[in-house]
């Protein structure tokens, strides 16, 4: 566009000068410069919330044993059948086998007796055995018998110093500080371990069969009375 020109009174000649703020050029660059503060505060809230979606939750725990190092290695569990204990002394075996049995015994008034499990332990070498009757004398295996004794009167029972014969011959007492009999009374039940040596065990299948007998007595004013005293004699079939 042409620029207008003015003459005055004395014939000089004036150009007409368009304000700065008018001029294109100042436009175009306001433009320009309003273009590029949006795109910058655009790209601000952009990386704003970029690094917003960037952050994850984290959960916390007490450091570990593991994770500081000092994690113990695992103890090597010994088998069930490693050892047996006897009168605090401890015994290696090499092998045990239990039998369940389901034997009772009501031949004597005054008290019924169970028998419910066998359990024959082949020791892992020969070992010595102190008897009180028979003195020391080597043995290789252990059998233990677990009893119940129900009485309908007062009674006093001898489990544990009872006597045993296997199939292969051998007679032993038992002679362990077991002492969970005694006197029972009526309506009372006991229940334990009675624990036998055997000289002879090749394995734990060698026993066939084991008779086993205890003493049991009641206390009476009845001089009549023959039933005060009755021993209990029973014999176990060992089946395979």
């Amino acid at each position: 566009m042409a620029k207008k020109q003015f003459v005055d009174k004395d014939g000089r000649k004036f150009v007409e000068v368009t304000p700065w703020y008018k001029q294109w050029w100042v436009w175009v660059m306001a433009v320009v410069a309003i273009i590029v503060i949006i795109g910058l505060l655009g790209g601000r809230k952009s990386s704003s919330k970029d690094n917003l979606d960037d952050t994850a939750s984290a959960t916390a725990h007490t450091t570990t044993k593991n994770e500081k190092g000092s994690a113990a290695k695992p103890k090597t569990k010994k088998s069930a059948a490693s050892t047996i204990t006897v009168d605090d002394n401890h015994y290696d075996v090499l092998a045990k086998k239990t039998y369940r049995a389901n034997y009772t015994d009501s031949s004597w008034s005054a008290a019924k007796v169970k028998v419910d499990k066998v359990t024959v332990y082949k020791l892992a070498k020969a070992y010595k055995y102190n008897s009180t009757d028979d003195g020391k004398f080597d043995i290789t295996g252990y059998v233990r018998l677990h009893v119940i004794i129900s009485p309908t009167r007062d009674i006093d029972a001898y489990a544990t110093q009872g006597t045993v014969v296997y199939s292969n011959g051998e007679q032993h007492d038992c002679d362990t500080m077991e002492d969970w009999d005694g006197e029972i009374a009526r309506g009372a039940t006991k229940a334990g371990d009675v624990t036998l040596p055997i000289e002879q065990l090749a394995n734990i299948n060698s026993l066939k069969t084991l008779r086993f007998k205890f003493d049991t007595d009641y206390e009476t004013d009845n001089d009549d009375d023959e039933n005060s005293d009755h021993t209990y004699d029973f014999t176990l079939n060992l089946n395979k």
